[in-house]
């Protein structure tokens, strides 16, 4: 917990709601992303079992916390209870994030934003690049039009579901006028050949299952980027070894997402060379 010692009048807190959020890394990222912009403002964590948390959400706009972030067990429950959400919500069916205003309870998306940072901070170029993209539920739909809108030249959905996987592309048919699609069946362990792809993205799973395989890679591709939206170790943690490639998440996604909690609530003014401190002080263990 913060003390309150080091609070000022001016301060603002974010409460972190989760099953075991006080020990989530996102909450260490979040108040070390603050401080090193220079921030009075915190983020606090707060323990609430799946019983509770509809009464707790119920009642932030009645409590000293206006900002709110959930972790991914409560980022579809949480829905349900809002008074009003954005258009990225009422797509996606997913929201990380919900402020006060004026007694209700209104919902953030900040999936879409924090990938273009990533991204962009990352010097990933999509123009032109093949990504398969595991999972066709509420993740993909927040990340599927970017793709399109940044250039990708072929696009394959993999679902449990293979309806839903067309459905979602369907559903992003504009974004995605000049995107080849293609639909692939998900299992764990599917064999996929990567020479295929440029990029794998892992939007099936966001827990931190490192004994998980979410797929069995055939052929080589050393320049292949697997890319989650874990906040801890991943499945394809152990993949990038095996391959010998790339993997972002984990340390680059949440501090990508506390950047842009920062600068959507905070006003702070973010640069990529805020993001690359931070993730090379948080990977040395500062």
């Amino acid at each position: 917990m913060i003390d309150e010692g080091v609070l000022s009048k001016d301060s603002r807190l974010i409460a972190l709601y989760g099953v075991n959020a006080q020990s989530s890394p996102f909450l260490k990222v979040l108040n070390a992303t603050f401080k090193s912009l220079g921030l009075n403002d915190y983020a606090i964590g707060l323990n609430i079992n799946p019983e509770d948390f509809p009464y707790m959400a119920r009642g932030m706009p009645q409590s000293k916390v206006e900002m709110a972030l959930y972790e991914p067990e409560y980022q579809e429950v949480v829905l349900p209870l809002l008074d009003c959400s954005e258009e990225c919500i009422k797509r996606s069916g997913i929201c990380d994030g919900a402020y006060s205003e004026n007694g209700k309870l209104c919902g953030k998306c900040f999936y879409p934003v924090a990938f273009e940072l990533m991204v962009a901070c990352e010097g990933i170029n999509l123009k032109d690049s093949r990504v398969l993209l595991l999972g066709a539920g509420t993740i993909a739909s927040t990340i599927l039009p970017i793709l399109g809108v940044m250039g990708a030249k072929r696009v394959a959905v993999a679902d449990p579901i293979v309806e839903r996987a067309a459905a979602i592309l369907e559903k992003n048919s504009i974004s995605l006028a000049t995107v080849d699609c293609d639909i692939l069946w998900f299992e764990n362990g599917m064999e996929v050949d990567i020479s295929e792809y440029d990029m794998i993205v892992n939007a099936v799973d966001i827990h931190a299952h490192t004994d998980k395989r979410i797929i069995s890679a055939t052929g080589e591709n050393g320049r292949l980027l697997l890319l989650d939206f874990v906040r801890g170790e991943s499945a394809f943690d152990k993949l990038a070894q095996e391959i010998g490639c790339r993997k972002l998440g984990s340390v680059e996604w949440m501090v990508s997402s506390a950047l842009c909690v920062a600068r959507e609530w905070l006003d702070a003014k973010i640069e990529c060379s805020d993001y690359e401190k931070l993730v090379k002080n948080l990977e040395a263990g500062e």
